[in-house]
């Protein structure tokens, strides 16, 4: 598995091949560290980090078809990658947020170590309510 900066190219490839929910058709377009993940040639996800404040930074990540039999293998290189790069970054504090009827995406933050804080109440532009995700990262 190999990691790239995203490219614009990788952002038309998702609206088409996103597995979840394409998520890169909501994001913001300012995000601070993307990445795309690949295996073989094949792209098997993005994602990316957005800082909020100098310590706390949302994350995101959104995978293709092409990932499904490399999940666990993706999951721990995207979970070694966001440790380094917050770690890099001096980030405390990474959250993320999840619709509540979308099942993989909620699987997807928990194998990332990510725990349910809070319900974000009419978080999501159609109104409804979205899970809040935090990892805590702390210097030892």
């Amino acid at each position: 598995m190999n990691f790239r900066e995203m490219t614009q190219s990788d952002v038309e490839f998702m609206k088409e091949e996103s597995l979840g929910r394409g998520i890169l058709t909501k994001q913001p377009e300012v995000t601070d560290y993307t990445f795309t993940l690949e295996h073989e040639g094949k792209i098997l996800g993005v994602g990316g980090i957005r800082l909020i404040l100098p310590t706390t930074a949302w994350a995101w990540v959104d995978i293709t078809k092409y990932a499904e039999g490399h999940m666990i293998l993706g999951y721990r290189v995207i979970k070694k990658w966001m440790e380094s790069l917050v770690a890099e970054h001096g980030i405390k504090r990474l959250q993320a947020y999840v619709e509540p009827d979308f099942p993989e995406g909620i699987r997807m933050v928990e194998h990332l170590e990510f725990e349910r804080e809070s319900i974000l109440e009419k978080f999501l532009p159609d109104g409804r309510d979205a899970f809040l995700y935090v990892r805590l990262l702390w210097e030892h």
